[in-house]
């Protein structure tokens, strides 16, 4: 069971949120509207100002501007995995045609930035609380993960972002120019070193809910492989990517589960793994009662249904052929990441399995509402959790930094990534085997097993948020989706319905590799610059 509750913390424009967090990590209780100096005095105040801090990743107002939807869906279909199945419309982040004033852009920017100056609220009050050392510390080692969590979102889909290291005092303070991206990335990784320093383990949390070391070490990994790709390209961060991913593999808290699948009945359900599920997004409840806590994972993406037994889906990403293709014979992710099957008559539980020939336009699969246990479901919200950090990406994460780091792939690379490969079959895990592991053609020098590394990325964390980023990191975006254009246009058999994302695809360029900085922000800050193109 979760809690969501509100707090006010003074009359700064940051300071008043839905916060939102898991009972277990932050047992904490309801408060009135408190100003800052009478706040952050003891143990229950700090975790519920720390419960602000992550409730950014779940607040569903403001068009649900993170996890519990837009990054997701309609701003998580940009790469080559899927798509957003409606018509062009000019605000879906996912279709291209957006500009600066796209709500949907405006308002992540927005809570982000909530979330820093809450996470900057917080340090700069910790130690005026009576607290244990020891509690205090992982309350502070979290909020500076947080923070640089937060910074890393802007960073990586923005670039040069204004650097706020202070809370903010009035809502007047906001003459500040965006600091260059390498000096961010500095300030990330500083903090996040930090930060892993001071969080409990993961199995001393034991759940993944809450950021542990080994969440820390896993996303430091997936930093260091951003600085060292596409725009900085500072190629000797590939070596601290290794390292930090090696950190979590030598730990001997995490393996990957037996069963792909599962994976994400146990998101539906509240059951947590924290072995292959490092860090997740929590949501809870039906959004009957208070607090509200659920977000839209499995409605904005899932299997359409308008069936109340099943649960309610939009079902606003389809997955793209390219990704069906990508499959092997006796892979056991495909029809789960792809579902195989769609429900007829829409408002029935009848599943009608597609045509062989129809790969076209299958919906993304992950996300089902059908394994939910809270009943009645709701129309709309969802208890489904959301991954951050899974132990199968720490994997290609050190396959791929070792790659580039030794100039070839190593056996300690190749073994982690058939690991991968092995699950996704059901064979033994620690055990060669020809149907499911890399051929030779895949592992003869780096740039081929790089290639393979890149595919099996999209095999295993499709829709997890993280494709559109890769893409443009391996300085491949603008390649892939016009490839992916091409492939629908030309395509045997596409239909209609699917042929509508060509249009979108064809219109991506330069200027998509960053998002535009929001027009609202430039009115108020007249030190901003906007990203090239827009």
């Amino acid at each position: 069971m979760k809690n969501k509750f509100k707090i006010t913390v003074g009359a700064t424009m940051f300071l008043c949120l839905m916060v939102s967090s898991c009972q277990q990590a932050l047992d904490t209780a309801p408060l009135d509207t408190i100003s800052p100096e009478f706040y952050y005095e003891n143990e229950d105040q700090l975790k519920t100002a720390l419960a602000g801090v992550y409730g950014i990743m779940t607040d569903t107002r403001s068009e649900e501007p993170l996890y519990a939807a837009a990054y997701i869906s309609s701003m998580g279909t940009e790469g080559d995995d899927g798509y957003y199945r409606k018509g062009p419309e000019r605000n879906i982040v996912g279709q291209f045609f957006y500009n600066a004033s796209t709500p949907a852009i405006s308002h992540l920017w927005e809570y982000l930035y909530k979330g820093i100056n809450l996470a900057n609220t917080l340090l700069e009050r910790i130690d005026g609380a009576e607290i244990e050392d020891q509690k205090r510390e992982i309350i502070r080692g979290e909020a500076l993960f947080l923070r640089s969590y937060y910074y890393f979102l802007l960073v990586s889909n923005w670039g040069d972002v204004p650097l706020i290291l202070e809370s903010t005092k009035s809502a007047y303070n906001h003459q500040i120019a965006r600091t260059p991206s390498k000096e961010v990335y500095e300030q990330i990784t500083a903090d996040m070193q930090k930060a892993y320093d001071l969080v409990e383990t993961a199995t001393e949390v034991g759940h993944g809910g809450r950021v542990n070391k080994s969440a820390v070490a896993g996303i430091l990994a997936r930093v260091y492989l951003y600085w060292a790709g596409y725009p900085l390209r500072n190629k000797a961060k590939y070596e601290d990517a290794r390292t930090w991913a090696l950190k979590v593999m030598q730990s001997d808290q995490h393996q990957l589960a037996p069963s792909f699948s599962q994976i994400f009945i146990n998101y539906a359900q509240d059951k947590y793994n924290v072995k292959e599920s490092i860090w997740e997004v929590e949501f809870a409840g039906n959004r009957t009662d208070r607090p509200r806590q659920a977000g839209l994972v499995g409605n904005y993406i899932g299997i359409r249904s308008t069936n109340d037994q099943i649960g309610n889906s939009n079902a606003n990403v389809r997955a793209a052929a390219r990704l069906y293709r990508l499959y092997g014979d006796g892979d056991k992710r495909r029809d789960w990441s792809i579902a195989p099957f769609e429900y007829i008559p829409i408002e029935s539980t009848t599943r009608v399995n597609y045509d062989a020939a129809n790969i076209w336009n299958r919906y993304a699969g992950k996300y089902r509402r059908e394994y939910e246990t809270v009943l009645p479901k709701s129309k709309g919200y969802t208890p489904i959790n959301y991954p951050l950090l899974r132990y199968a990406d720490v994997l290609l994460m050190f396959a791929e930094a070792d790659n580039e780091f030794m100039g070839r792939p190593t056996p300690e690379a190749i073994d982690a990534v058939n690991e991968v490969r092995r699950r996704g079959y059901e064979v033994p895990l620690d055990v060669a085997n020809p149907i499911s592991d890399l051929g030779a053609e895949d592992t003869v020098d780096k740039f081929s097993f790089l290639q393979a590394i890149q595919d099996e990325r999209s095999r295993e964390l499709n829709f997890e948020s993280l494709r559109r980023n890769d893409l443009i990191r391996w300085g491949i975006y603008l390649y892939s989706m016009k490839a992916l254009a091409t492939d629908y246009e030309q395509g045997s058999g596409v239909p209609s319905n699917a042929l509508t994302v060509v249009p979108s695809l064809k219109y991506v360029n330069t200027k998509h590799l960053f998002w535009p900085i929001p027009t609202r922000e430039l009115t108020v800050n007249k030190l901003l610059v906007q990203n090239p193109g827009w």
